[in-house]
C-alpha cells in the first residue's frame, strides 16, 4: 500500500518598488524638496507603516560634496550584503572607505534618539492612492539642530561645529517597505537632495 505524504512549505513573496521614485524638484537656502512618486502593483502589498522615507545626511565644510556617487554606491551595497539598514548608536549608517564620509540618520530629537522600523523618517502610506504614491515633501531648515518635514521635527547630532567648521550638511533620501505580506525588505536606491547650510548649531 502506498502511502501519500503531502509536504507544504512557506514560498517567499518579493516585492520591488522599482517604480516609485525619489527625485529632488527644488532647493533654496534653508530647504530642499522631493516628489516621491509612481505607481506600482506592489504597494497592495506593504502595511500601513510603510513605506518609511529614510531622510540622511553627510557634514562638510563646503556646499560641494565630492563622491556623491560613491556614498550612493556604499549604500547600494550595504543593503545587498545585509538586506538591511543598521543606524548605530552614534546614528550613523555607514562611511566610505576612501573619503572617511560619515552618513547620519536624522534623529527622532536633540538626545540622539534612532527612528525605527518600518516608518524611519516619515511614513509614506498617507500619500498613497491604490497603487499610486504621490508625496511632494520639504525638508526645512529650522535652526540649530532642528529641521521639520510635514509638521514632525527632526534633528542633525550635536556638535561643537566652532571646531570642524562643518557647517553644511548634504541630504540624502532613500524608502523602505519593511512590513507587509511579502518576505523580503526593499530598500530604494538613496538620492542626494541637495546642501542647507546651518545656523546656531554649537
Amino acid at each position: 500500500m502506498a502511502s501519500l505524504f503531502l509536504f507544504s512549505c512557506g514560498i517567499p513573496t518579493i516585492i520591488t518598488l522599482n517604480n516609485i521614485n525619489i527625485s529632488q524638484i527644488k532647493k533654496s537656502d534653508n530647504t530642499v524638496e522631493m516628489l516621491v512618486r509612481g505607481t506600482d502593483t506592489d504597494l497592495e502589498k506593504v502595511s500601513a507603516y510603510c513605506p518609511g522615507l529614510l531622510l540622511c545626511y553627510v557634514e562638510s565644510d563646503s556646499d560641494y560634496l565630492f563622491n556623491q556617487d560613491k556614498i550612493i554606491s556604499a549604500f547600494s551595497k550595504t543593503v545587498s550584503n545585509n538586506n538591511k539598514i543598521y543606524i548605530n548608536d552614534n546614528n550613523e549608517i555607514l562611511t566610505t572607505e576612501e573619503d572617511k564620509y560619515i552618513l547620519y540618520a536624522f534623529q527622532k530629537d536633540t538626545q540622539g534618539t534612532r527612528v525605527s522600523t518600518p516608518s524611519y523618517s516619515l511614513n509614506l502610506h498617507p500619500f498613497m492612492s491604490g497603487l499610486t504614491m504621490n508625496a511632494d515633501l520639504t525638508l526645512e531648515y529650522v535652526s540649530g539642530q532642528e529641521f521639520k518635514i510635514k509638521n514632525n521635527s527632526l534633528y542633525i547630532r550635536t556638535e561643537d561645529r566652532t571646531q570642524t567648521n562643518n557647517n553644511y550638511i548634504h541630504v540624502f533620501a532613500a524608502f523602505s517597505a519593511e512590513q507587509g505580506d511579502f518576505t523580503n525588505t526593499y530598500w530604494s536606491t538613496l538620492v542626494y537632495l541637495g546642501c542647507i547650510e546651518l545656523t546656531n548649531t554649537k
